[in-house]
């Protein structure tokens, strides 16, 4: 049973962890990866590491792999002023002449977290697993928005992650989660690292917080598209996407005007309708602007295997990963389902006419993106309001200072031939934008102080074409590249 520190105990926890080298590079360094497989774990546990006795070894076995160590070895490198901290925590537990941890503690960007192990001694996940940061909590972490909010909900929290990482810039925060278990993590690690606003209510999506709303909204819920529910922190129990549409519908209500909700998400495309025509349903009559990204596109087959394979190491028998498999296929090819695409979606409650824009993200996000997001709908609102060229030509555009123009050249007869010429941003998402030399050139003049007008005038005058046409071609290419977030208006 995890227990609440004071905050000079969690400091020293926290310091502890610091000071011993237990880090993202530490754990890449020791294991090749931070996100080791399920079954490699275990075969860690049950044929033993070969980790020399040193303090932050001592720590991998207990917090990362699972495995006790003796009392007295434990002694000689971890002070026991510590040792009874972890003890009194919980996180520790002592029997049999030896210490073992009772649950994993992973580093992720400058916080701890405290979670289930990724593995019991059976080999098993339980339903009711607290999950430790993966590949999905990275994702939404660099999804959302940093700017200072009043109030943010994180749905379906788990662990209390994106909770705590959203204390740094709310000023209230609400953590929800289904699973009881969560209740304990959550607080615990938000204690742990001193995030004092964040509460924690237990409850089925949108339940906990009735008639509440807010300024943003987090969610990395069960999206697995599955045929029963295996897992809390993965599956739920309604028909296909449902519960994807169910939370995109009911979103709005929650939020107040101008605020944002970001979600990862799964859904489905069915015989006879494409992916975004079975989407626009979900947006219709919102009230919000919607941006859709796909992050990837599994064939029903495809994804079946996949998740199939996922639970291997619970399931390990080939003829009842077989039998898993069928039943799966069966359950998509009965509701006529083509194929399953993972994404996400950021809406925003707007009144007035709204837009929707669906793309395919051609690379994975690995970088921070929500503020990207964000002033790409500032800048669609800055578009809207000066819809007139006129309008446009006043307004002072900007070139981020992450700017960056790519040019590719091809041997020739002549010698070295201009290709291509892309802009690119050191932020945000992985987007490349093509351009002409001269419209190269033409952006390399904005930088925020001068009108569009006069950056216009200028380019004409350098290319010697008319004045009239410069402009009109000027706010063609800046509506844009601000439509993409290459430029600020």
């Amino acid at each position: 049973m995890l227990q609440c520190l004071d905050a000079e105990e969690n400091r020293e926890f926290r310091e502890f962890f610091r000071d011993s080298g237990y880090t993202t590079p530490a754990l890449q360094k020791r294991f090749g990866s931070a996100e080791i497989p399920q079954l490699h774990l275990l075969k860690l546990y049950l044929l033993g590491i070969p980790l020399e006795p040193s303090r932050l070894n001592i720590l991998f076995r207990w917090f990362w792999i699972g495995i006790p160590v003796e009392t007295a070895t434990a002694a000689e490198f971890i002070p026991e002023p510590m040792i009874r901290l972890f003890l009194k925590a919980g996180v520790l537990t002592s029997e049999d002449g030896s210490i073992k941890s009772t649950v994993r503690v992973s580093p992720f960007a400058e916080y701890l977290i405290v979670s289930d192990h990724a593995v019991l001694r059976t080999g098993t996940l339980k339903a009711d697993t607290i999950l430790w940061p993966n590949p999905s909590t990275l994702l939404c972490y660099h999804l959302s928005i940093q700017t200072p909010v009043g109030r943010t909900l994180d749905l379906g929290t788990g662990n209390g992650i994106l909770a705590i990482a959203a204390a740094g810039h709310s000023g209230s925060v609400v953590a929800t989660d289904l699973n009881p278990r969560a209740r304990d993590f959550c607080l615990f690690n938000a204690a742990l690292n001193g995030a004092t606003q964040v509460e924690f209510r237990e409850g089925n999506a949108f339940e906990p917080v009735r008639g509440e709303r807010f300024d943003l909204i987090l969610a990395n819920p069960p999206f697995f598209v599955t045929p029963s529910v295996r897992h809390v922190y993965s599956d739920n129990s309604m028909e296909l996407d449902g519960f994807c549409r169910t939370l995109v519908r009911q979103a709005p209500e929650y939020l107040n005007e101008n605020g944002y909700c970001q979600m990862l998400v799964e859904w489905v495309q069915v015989r006879g309708q494409s992916w975004q025509d079975r989407l626009k349903e979900w947006f219709e009559g919102l009230g919000c602007e919607s941006q859709v990204l796909v992050s990837y596109m599994r064939p029903a087959a495809d994804y079946a295997m996949i998740r199939v394979q996922e639970d291997r190491d619970e399931v390990y028998a080939p003829e009842a990963q077989a039998a898993l498999t069928s039943q799966w296929q069966t359950y998509f090819e009965g509701h006529q389902v083509e194929a399953v695409y993972g994404g996400i979606i950021v809406l925003r409650r707007r009144e007035g006419r709204n837009w929707i824009r669906m793309e395919e993200l051609r690379a994975k996000p690995v970088r921070p993106f929500g503020e990207f997001l964000r002033r790409v709908f500032e800048n669609r609102d800055a578009l809207e309001k000066h819809a007139s060229d006129e309008e446009l030509l006043a307004t002072r555009p900007a070139l981020p200072a992450s700017a960056r123009l790519q040019k590719q050249y091809a041997i020739s007869p002549e010698g070295w031939k201009l290709t291509s010429v892309d802009l690119q941003l050191g932020e945000g998402l992985p987007y490349s934008v093509a351009l002409q030399p001269q419209v190269a050139d033409f952006a390399a003049l904005c930088d925020g102080r001068k009108t569009l007008q006069e950056i216009a005038d200028q380019t004409a005058t350098v290319l010697g074409v008319d004045a009239v046409v410069a402009r009109r071609e000027c706010c063609g290419i800046t509506r844009q590249l601000a439509d993409r977030g290459m430029i600020h208006i």
